[in-house]
C-alpha cells in the first residue's frame, strides 16, 4: 500500500494498544479504518499477525 499524500510505501507501526499505518517517507500516520476499503492483500496479510487491533 502507498501513502495518499506522497505515494511512498506504508508500514505497520505497532505501539502499546495501537496499530497505525505509517508512511516510510513523510511519516504521515493513518488509522486502519481510514484505509480499510483500500487494503491490499499484502497489507491484510501483515495485519493478520496481530491478534487484536483496537480501533481508536
Amino acid at each position: 500500500m502507498e501513502c495518499r499524500q506522497c505515494h511512498h510505501p506504508l508500514r505497520v507501526e505497532r505501539r502499546c494498544r495501537q496499530i497505525r499505518l505509517q508512511c516510510t517517507q513523510c511519516k504521515k500516520e493513518y488509522h486502519i479504518h481510514e484505509l480499510a476499503s483500500e487494503l491490499d492483500s499484502a497489507m491484510e496479510k501483515e495485519l493478520e499477525r496481530f491478534t487484536c487491533i483496537i480501533y481508536d
